[in-house]
């Protein structure tokens, strides 16, 4: 009799619970009790033993979800390292083409000077090869000579003078010929390093845009598998996004029913306090704004894969308290699919905040009761889909979701 006493103490205890946080136990079952007590002990061990398999197998559901998110998280940082590289990839190319480019133009340049110091010695060369032929044909100057056949002084020195400029004329030939065939030599060495960095240059773009289409390929494969895993996940999506819609609906719905009574409460003046006070700023996991989360509302303005989180996420111990962030009307979402067990309050003047993925309510909390700021309203928990402890929290403004964050500054 004593532990059936202790049993039915401990039923009790669990039906004052709130239904998230109980712990289903089996109890004894006593043969010696009449029939129909006995078989509704058993009737009530067999539900247990139920309960705990669908828990479990939820349970398993959602780490295969979880398991999948993982993968298309994992694959976008892939997509994301992979479009860094690409961006660097064809930068690269368009610096390697434009210094192509500049070295063409050089070499079009060096070539043109190249092509007029070589016209340059072809004169020189054929006016040297001229005075060879005449030394050749009528031998080296002899000074002798002119001197014995000069008519007069001033002939002779007249003589002398041609002979000399004729010499000089001859030795600046030869060094300008010197220098202007060293200028040739030196531009053809030029260009010939300027065209071996062409063909360099050329066989570099060439390994640079098969390794930027290997990373397209590899980009393209790796959102095509992002695809396919997301298929698995459209259910619940889709499931997610109608309830969410629903619930979309009831809020606009309440806050016309409550906005009066909230705001001649006090609340509605767009003064919120932080929602879970013993989990400050530091305890925020997840920020407001574009998420690669699939399972989050889809927003055209984020990046692929267009999914936002609407509010903040507040990652503090299991079963921490959670508070009232002004004052208003609560309603109350126990077991949805996304947000889990859920709080909403209207505050009034188009304010309202959510509070998601509760591990159970205030004792004696219910919808329609007017709740006072920093009242505990909930606890901490991870129903819903949540891959740990923590609160989620919007605010929203004429049903609206913002950034909390303008509000509570964190």
């Amino acid at each position: 009799m004593k532990s059936r006493i202790i049993a039915a103490i401990a039923i009790a205890s669990l039906a004052w619970l709130p239904a998230s946080s109980r712990v289903a136990t089996a109890i004894y079952c006593y043969p010696g009790d009449p029939p129909d007590v006995y078989q509704a002990c058993l009737a009530y061990n067999g539900g247990i033993n139920q309960q705990v398999n669908n828990q479990r197998q939820l349970q398993n559901i959602q780490n295969q979800i979880h398991d999948v998110q993982a993968q298309i998280n994992a694959l976008y940082a892939l997509v994301q390292s992979l479009n860094n590289q690409i961006a660097a990839q064809q930068a690269l190319i368009a610096q390697t083409k434009a210094k192509i480019v500049q070295l063409d133009r050089d070499i079009r340049f060096k070539q043109a000077e190249l092509t007029r110091l070589q016209a340059d010695v072809a004169v020189r060369d054929q006016l040297l090869d001229q005075r060879m032929r005449y030394v050749d044909g009528h031998g080296p100057m002899n000074y002798v000579e002119l001197v014995l056949t000069a008519s007069s002084f001033n002939d002779l020195v007249n003589r002398m003078m041609a002979a000399q400029q004729i010499a000089a004329s001859d030795r600046k030939l030869l060094d300008v010929l010197a220098v202007e065939h060293t200028q040739v030599t030196s531009a053809q060495a030029d260009l010939a390093v300027q065209r071996s960095q062409v063909s360099a240059l050329l066989l570099q773009q060439q390994a640079e845009e098969a390794d930027l289409e290997k990373n397209k390929k590899t980009q393209q494969a790796a959102i095509a598998l992002a695809a396919q895993l997301e298929v698995q996940l459209q259910g619940q999506y889709a499931e997610l996004v109608a309830q969410r819609a629903a619930i979309d609906a009831q809020v606009a719905a309440l806050a016309r029913q409550y906005d009066a009574a909230a705001v001649k409460a006090g609340g509605g003046s767009g003064v919120f306090e932080w929602p879970e006070p013993g989990c400050g700023f530091g305890c925020i996991s997840q920020g407001f704004g574009c998420s690669t989360f699939y399972l989050e509302i889809y927003d055209a303005a984020c990046p692929y894969p267009h999914r936002i989180h609407t509010g903040v996420d507040i990652a503090g111990p299991y079963g921490t308290q959670i508070v009232a962030a002004d004052t208003g009307v609560v309603y109350l979402y126990p077991g949805s699919v996304g947000y889990g067990n859920m709080v909403l309050m209207v505050h009034g003047n188009g304010y309202s905040t959510v509070y998601g993925h509760l591990a159970g309510y205030a004792p004696g909390l219910r919808s329609g009761m007017i709740v006072a700021r920093g009242t505990t309203i909930a606890f901490e928990g991870s129903t819903g889909w949540s891959t740990g402890p923590h609160l989620h929290f919007e605010v929203r403004v004429y049903n609206q979701y913002r950034d909390p964050c303008i509000w509570l500054g964190c």
